[in-house]
């Protein structure tokens, strides 16, 4: 029902190429202070006395993160949390495939926002630094604030894509931050949030390791 939405509804940007160029700036900001802290927390690690490496067929990672959303309806920013689950395999050091599934909610004063997606991850390992992209798919619910748009809540297919690195803090815990740019079917227009995630990941004991 999008010709409801807008009543009562604050002001949009001007056009869908505006709201595009910001979202990609945005993105582009965050991805490089993601990157830009993983480099510099290697090059501390660096001077400190390595680990022993270790070597895994597979690996189940658990992840919470706190999350920044720009939601791309009326206000600036929605605040809330992203958990999820990681399964990896290892074929390579710098060939990682892997599956990833993961539940968002943010909330705001006039929007909130759940995403429930799953899909592909692919990752490489770079000195305790391992930056991924992700392809995802699944569903999203808004949930209305306001009054005057005729209905509480719709649910609608969501395509996210994005990026960003894990830092090994120890053999099983790691830093982890990523943007994921979301696309929300809400035919005859679309929505284009942004999300930004910060936390930790949490190496499960499921699989076995050996040294190397």
């Amino acid at each position: 029902m999008l010709h409801t939405r807008v009543m009562g509804e604050p002001a949009q940007p001007t056009s869908a190429a505006s709201r595009q160029e910001l979202m990609v700036s945005k993105f582009n900001r965050a991805l490089c202070g993601i990157i830009f802290a993983a480099l510099t927390g290697a090059a501390i690690q660096g001077g400190a006395q390595a680990l022993p490496t270790v070597q895994r067929g597979a690996e189940f990672d658990g992840f919470a993160q706190g999350t920044m959303l720009s939601p791309d309806w009326g206000q600036t920013h929605d605040y809330g949390f992203s958990l999820g689950l990681d399964y990896t395999r290892f074929i390579s050091r710098f060939v990682q495939p892997g599956l990833e599934a993961r539940f968002s909610r943010a909330t705001g004063r006039t929007v909130n926002e759940n995403t429930y997606l799953g899909g592909l991850k692919l990752q490489t390992s770079i000195h305790g630094i391992h930056p991924y992209a992700l392809v995802l798919a699944g569903r999203g619910t808004l949930h209305f604030n306001y009054t005057g748009v005729g209905v509480s809540s719709e649910n609608f297919f969501v395509l996210g894509v994005g990026g960003g690195a894990e830092f090994n803090l120890t053999r099983s815990l790691k830093l982890r931050g990523d943007v994921v740019s979301q696309h929300w079917n809400v035919a005859p227009d679309a929505l284009t949030p942004a999300a930004l995630n910060v936390g930790v990941s949490y190496v499960l004991p499921i699989h076995g390791r050996r040294r190397r």
